[in-house]
């Protein structure tokens, strides 16, 4: 049975952007109500506050001043390619396919660079999900359409900042770091040490991803218009959603069969409701705001009910247009298929970005603030706190790649089970009985976070303790092993996990320790075993969601 309290305790942080929502929904009925701008602007204000309030990263006054001032450009430009949608079909998707992929290309260039990527691709997914743009169908001028348009961008991130500083203050989420962190290169490059970029290590893993985007687009907006005509968006947003947030061609596989599978559940039960109810029935966008919120909550337990909800929304939005017909469940669980299939096909063959590489960096971002809060135990105890909040940064980037690894964990043993002895010759590279996985690298890293809390918290309140005992030479031997866990990462042949000194040593600070040394002998198993496979990406650049993939070159490791 699940306990009030869970339930309570993982509702709490889908409050704000259910506040959010509520307050944008407020703000686009008044801003119809006073010129008139049709119901579209009511819907951009409300998908413009979902997204900003899911994509923000860092909560500086700069970064959010930036966004302010770069969303109202951005906006008007979004309002003129929709504009183009209605008079220039084939104009209007070319600019479209060609703006998303900047957006991901620009993430090669930092922190700057990959929030700016993010707010230009934010106005145009709303522009998908809006069937016609706001000043069609009203007596406004382009201009004044675009101005309006503009405005309801601005409203939705000045809701979407002020209950995040009221969230934060109230203590209903994590605060936000004020300013992104240098991007550290680990040791231990995925490649090895000196090994030569060849092949696709040689294009930046951003390009890479661009290309992918920009041709499942090409291709998806192609098909749309040729086989489904006036009704293309459903293969578009399916191709789109799929390739976004790209973490590895697993990730784009795993995702696309939840999407799949999520999104025909929802179109069904979405598109009957919606046939139900007269187009324009404002019942209509308060059970959005409903499904927008369950959704929120239920995307912590899997990705599959938030894709399930977001397809509702659609489905209820073009009901809400009036084209709720139920004969069209067929059509577009057609092209949710087809949108998923592609995407995933695209992202397997076309410059691949393997998950195992993605991965093998993350977990090093995470192993690098380790070691130097290690270090600083015995050095500089204060600076215990910055490693730490450095560290639970990256895991949470680790954890946004944990779900396709385990669930590969999880095919291989259920494939074992099944038939040991025929897959494996059948599969071979399936049906491997190994008994280490990545996923148990992403578990190990995971299991240690309250360790590193617990020495954090003592470096703070009685560092001395630390130094007492066998609690110095247990640091220096656990900083070994974590060093060397970040080697094995790296496939340098010098990993090597030494025994703990017989030293006695106990106490909370020394089982927080021994938590961690296991978590770095863990992640050496798992990558002693996975072996020297070929050169993947040496790219250090941000992916498509900002972070860095692939393989980090080798660098000097401070034990």
């Amino acid at each position: 049975m699940v306990s009030i309290s869970y339930v309570l305790r993982s509702i709490r942080p889908t409050l704000p952007q259910v506040i959010t929502l509520l307050l944008c929904f407020v703000s686009g009925l008044a801003l119809d109500h006073y010129e008139r701008l049709g119901p579209t602007i009511v819907v951009l204000t409300i998908v413009m506050g979902m997204n900003l309030g899911r994509t923000q990263r860092y909560g500086g006054t700069g970064h959010r001043l930036f966004s302010l001032a770069a969303l109202p450009v951005v906006s008007v430009a979004c309002n003129e390619v929709g504009r183009l949608f209605v008079q220039h079909p084939n104009d209007a998707d070319s600019l479209f396919t060609l703006a998303i992929g900047l957006s991901i290309w620009m993430r090669r260039f930092g922190p700057w660079g990959t929030r700016l990527g993010t707010l230009v691709a934010l106005p145009f997914i709303a522009l998908l999900v809006t069937p016609v743009p706001v000043a069609v169908g009203t007596s406004m001028s382009t201009t004044s359409s675009m101005l309006w348009s503009a405005l309801a961008a601005v409203i939705a991130y000045c809701w979407v900042w002020i209950v995040r500083e009221a969230s934060e203050r109230f203590g209903l989420v994590e605060p936000l770091p004020r300013h992104p962190r240098p991007r550290r290169e680990p040791a231990g490059g995925g490649g090895g040490e000196g090994r030569p970029r060849t092949g696709l290590a040689r294009i930046p893993v951003s390009s890479r991803m661009a290309l992918q985007m920009t041709l499942s687009l090409t291709l998806a907006f192609v098909i749309g218009r040729t086989v489904f005509g006036s009704h293309w968006v459903w293969i578009v947003l399916t191709a789109f959603i799929v390739n976004s947030g790209n973490r590895g061609r697993g990730d784009v596989v795993y995702k696309s069969l939840l999407r799949v599978l999520g999104a025909c559940a929802g179109t069904v039960v979405a598109t009957l409701l919606a046939g139900a109810l007269p187009p324009r029935d404002n019942l209509a966008i308060v059970i959005i705001l409903i499904v927008l919120a369950i959704g929120s909550w239920l995307r912590t337990i899997s990705y599959v009910y938030w894709a399930g909800c977001v397809t509702s929304v659609l489905s209820l939005l073009q009901g809400y247009f009036g084209e709720g017909h139920v004969g069209l469940i067929g059509e577009r669980l057609l092209q949710i298929v087809l949108g998923g299939a592609l995407a995933a096909l695209i992202a397997w063959w076309v410059l691949p970005v393997r998950s195992g590489d993605v991965l093998r960096r993350r977990l090093a971002d995470c192993l690098g603030p380790l070691t130097d809060l290690l270090a600083a135990l015995l050095r500089e105890p204060a600076a215990a706190a910055g490693r730490r909040a450095e560290f639970a940064e990256n895991v949470v980037l680790l954890k946004q790649v944990a779900p396709a690894i385990a669930a590969h964990r999880r095919l291989h043993r259920a494939v074992n089970r099944l038939s040991p002895r025929l897959l494996p010759q059948l599969l071979p590279r399936l049906s491997r009985a190994d008994e280490r996985y990545p996923a148990d690298a992403v578990d190990a890293v995971r299991d240690c976070a309250a360790a590193v809390d617990s020495l954090a918290e003592q470096a703070r309140v009685h560092p001395e303790s630390l130094r007492e005992g066998g609690n110095a030479g247990l640091i220096k031997a656990v900083t070994g092993n974590v060093v060397a866990a970040r080697k094995a990462i790296g496939r340098r042949p010098d990993a090597v996990c030494r025994p703990l000194p017989d030293e006695p040593s106990a106490g909370t600070a020394a089982d927080a320790l021994r938590r961690i040394d296991a978590a770095a002998r863990t992640i050496c198993a798992v990558y002693d075993a996975d072996g020297a496979d070929g050169a993947d990406s040496a790219d250090t650049k941000p992916g498509a969601d900002g972070v860095p993939v692939g393989n980090p070159p080798a660098r000097p490791i401070k034990a």
